[in-house]
């Protein structure tokens, strides 16, 4: 329960704050722009021409002003940066850096920047989640499902859309579903969306378009749909990612110029299509109302991933949602002219490919299929759109990943070396080999036991299975109670007819003791066996023991119990100011050191750190151009780097000697 009254706590923390966060926006915009008109699009679009010119500029400057103080060591924002900090740091984030990015957030999409709130809603979210959870000493894994938790509430609150904002969380940030989490984030949620509507009012975040199926053809053109949002998705992405990157690492000059030049070309677009500008959410409308000439949406599509990839690597802040939003609703608005003109009797409303476009971008940017799908249907409260944004999102999802490994979040990690692609027990597993968890203890029968010899050992507690040999002791094949269940009922009539090599399974998947437990995990959830036996390399007819399924269910959840550990240490050490060292269990100390120089260019196998050295290393920060990632499971293979830097636990004489190497600073 108390997960759960926390989860209570950050659901209505960080509606509050989403509305702040709105408000501010809504503030800051209507301060600079002067034009007349009830929208922020009616403003702007009603504003002296210089002022669209300048303004995004202003706005962009006063973000790379707060990125220089703050953010300089920051390789992610927003949500990547939740990711990351679930991933790398048991959920830990600093909550200053979630409250300056929505300040400079709300600047510069106040100002005209082509960005979205929604990340940085989650990314507050996620630090109140964050927050509360180190207040209260919560343990990692619990910490990460609080983080998720206000994640999801600020998408939540953004739309009042809390069964979305759950699904966001789980799909985006956790990766994985399990209920008691999802228990916690819906809680959350529902609360944020609560506060929200509370505040707010419950007033739809666009406006509603009623919708009925006419013809079933014209899912053939919804199904075209998936394919044409999959291609802009990867087209978004790849904008973007190449926009950020090449700023980031080619050019050179210095970052206030980067901003002006941005800026400017931002303005400048902005005076003749001021569709661009801002979250966008006004020129949705458009196209739900039917108010979008065909060129022009065209022209917005195509503008708008520009603009908004332009925003974010001269150095804005933002989050990518809305104009994920804002690219696929006008998408769906031309196709949609474009269906209507050439089939005017399949389909019935132009304007429902708007919604089914936004769930399709949505879908093939985030790689979230089902978050994508249930926003729409939370946005519209229609029925009818649940069946054809099913089939955009899908093939939009599935066409974006053929192109494309990473989503629009992920894609920063993946050029940092950040494995997201493994499931959460494949990565853990995949720093153990078979040798550190196999029964190296085991019965024997040979292949001519009697049956009676063989119910004995098998019925024996403990004994999973029990290894057969042939009469020059090889190999022959196993044994376990489920391969006798069916003739132990008849004991008294084959006690004399079998023995155990008529009994045992010859065919059962051998290992090695080097092989590692993710790929040994994958073969045995492929196979209907739930232990194998460990073989020979050289020679498979020598067995060494059997490896049984909980034995990598204990080894997981001993590694991922250290892992947490690390994590955490490794949070501590990040955040050092003082103090050089942690004195932990016993008398060991936790400290960093610079990679010595003979570590570099040689694995930690290699080296045999542990034995050689008496250190432990807890982890890896091994630092890119831009800034540090973290590896908090040192790997065998890992090949140490001069940039490097070891989290290690060692006893006070190894330290001391370290120091006096200079290997400790």
């Amino acid at each position: 329960m108390f997960i759960f009254t926390l989860a209570v706590f950050i659901g209505l923390l960080t509606g509050l704050v989403e509305v702040f966060l709105i408000q501010l926006i809504h503030f800051t915009s209507h301060l600079f722009f002067t034009g007349h008109g009830k929208t922020i699009l009616e403003k702007i679009s009603n504003s002296p021409w210089y002022l669209v010119l300048i303004l995004p500029t202003l706005g962009i400057m006063v973000s790379v002003f707060i990125n220089k103080l703050y953010f300089q060591k920051s390789t992610t924002h927003g949500v990547a940066s939740i990711i990351e900090a679930v991933l790398l740091r048991s959920g830990i984030i600093q909550i200053f850096k979630p409250i300056l990015r929505g300040f400079t957030t709300a600047i510069t999409i106040g100002t005209g920047g082509s960005v979205g709130p929604e990340g940085p809603a989650a990314y507050l979210g996620a630090g109140i989640g964050s927050s509360i959870s180190q207040f209260f000493n919560v343990n990692p894994r619990r910490t990460k499902t609080l983080v998720a938790a206000g994640t999801g509430a600020g998408i939540a609150a953004a739309f009042n859309a809390p069964i979305a904002g759950a699904l966001f969380a789980v799909e985006i940030i956790l990766m994985e579903f399990k209920f008691k989490q999802f228990s916690a984030i819906v809680i959350s949620t529902v609360l944020a969306t609560f506060v929200s509507r509370s505040l707010n009012g419950d007033n739809a975040v666009f406006h509603s378009s009623s919708y009925m199926l006419h013809n079933g053809l014209e899912f053939i053109l919804f199904a075209l749909m998936g394919v044409l949002s999959g291609i802009f998705s990867w087209l978004f992405i790849i904008t973007l990612d190449s926009f950020e990157n090449y700023v980031h690492n080619k050019v050179k000059i210095n970052s206030y110029i980067v901003a002006l030049i941005g800026g400017t070309l931002i303005g400048v677009t902005g005076i003749f299509l001021p569709d661009i500008l801002g979250t966008g959410y006004d020129t949705i409308d458009k196209g739900i109302l039917n108010n979008l000439i065909w060129y022009i949406a065209l022209a917005i599509v195509i503008v708008k991933i520009l603009t908004t990839s332009l925003t974010l690597a001269s150095g804005g802040a933002g989050g990518v949602f809305a104009p994920a939003l804002v690219v696929g609703a006008t998408l769906g608005a031309f196709f949609g002219e474009i269906f209507y003109f050439l089939t005017p009797n399949l389909v019935s409303k132009p304007e429902a490919f708007v919604f089914v476009g936004m769930a399709g971008l949505l879908a093939g940017t985030m790689h979230a299929p089902f978050t994508s799908i249930i926003m729409i249907f939370e946005l519209t409260k229609n029925q009818d759109y649940i069946l054809p944004t099913m089939i955009t999102s899908i093939l939009s999802v599935a066409i974006t990943k053929k192109l494309i490994k990473d989503s629009i979040y992920t894609k920063p990690l993946a050029n940092h070396n950040i494995n997201l692609h493994g499931k959460t027990e494949l990565n853990v597993l995949d720093s153990l080999a078979v040798k550190d968890v196999y029964k190296k203890q085991y019965e024997v029968l040979y292949e001519n036991s009697k049956f009676i010899e063989v119910i004995d050992k098998v019925l024996q507690p403990g004994n999973h299975a029990v290894a057969v040999l042939t009469l020059d002791n090889k190999y022959y094949g196993l044994i376990s109670i489920n391969m006798i269940k069916e003739v132990i009922l008849d004991i008294d009539i084959v006690s004399n007819l079998l023995i155990a090599g008529d009994i045992a399974e010859k065919y059962i998947p051998k290992v090695t003791v080097n092989q590692s437990l993710k790929n040994v995990w994958e073969k045995m959830n492929k196979s209907h066996f739930d232990f194998f036996p460990v073989v020979e390399e050289d020679d498979e007819n020598i067995l060494l023991g059997i490896l049984f399924r909980q034995d990598i269910d204990e080894a997981y959840n001993q590694e991922l119990e250290r892992f947490d550990l690390s994590t955490n240490l490794a949070t501590i050490i990040s955040e050092m100011s003082q103090e050089k060292h942690y004195t932990i269990v016993g008398d060991y100390i936790l400290t960093e050191i610079d990679v010595p120089n003979e570590f570099i260019g040689k694995s930690i196998k290699e080296l045999d750190v542990r034995n050689s050295y008496e250190v432990e290393i807890i982890t890896i920060k091994s630092f890119s151009a831009d800034g540090a990632i973290f590896d908090l499971i040192p790997k065998a293979d890992y090949v140490f780097k001069k940039s490097d830097k070891l989290i290690i636990t060692a006893k006070p004489e190894i330290v001391n000697k370290l120091e006096n190497l200079g290997i400790i600073k």
